[in-house]
């Protein structure tokens, strides 16, 4: 059994706007899931894990998920 050896009486900076930071621990599988997500919807890491927990809490996605991949156009680069 693996353990996270994150210091979590560390204090933690103040959220604004409603958001809050997580550290979290995961099982392979899951980080594979997460990261399989990110790669397919061009996402960070957190994006595919909020994506999916809001999913799993019986919640609406904030953004559906398209299947396209974004162009490099539409960053105006």
């Amino acid at each position: 059994m693996s353990v996270c050896r994150r210091a979590y009486a560390r204090p933690q900076p103040r959220s604004q706007h409603g958001r809050h930071y997580l550290c979290v621990c995961v099982h392979s599988d899951v980080y594979r899931q997460v990261r399989q997500l990110s790669t397919e919807h061009q996402l960070s890491l957190s994006g595919a894990a909020h994506h999916l927990l809001r999913l799993g809490a019986g919640l609406e996605p904030l953004l559906p998920l398209s299947t396209s991949t974004v162009s490099s156009d539409s960053h105006g680069d």
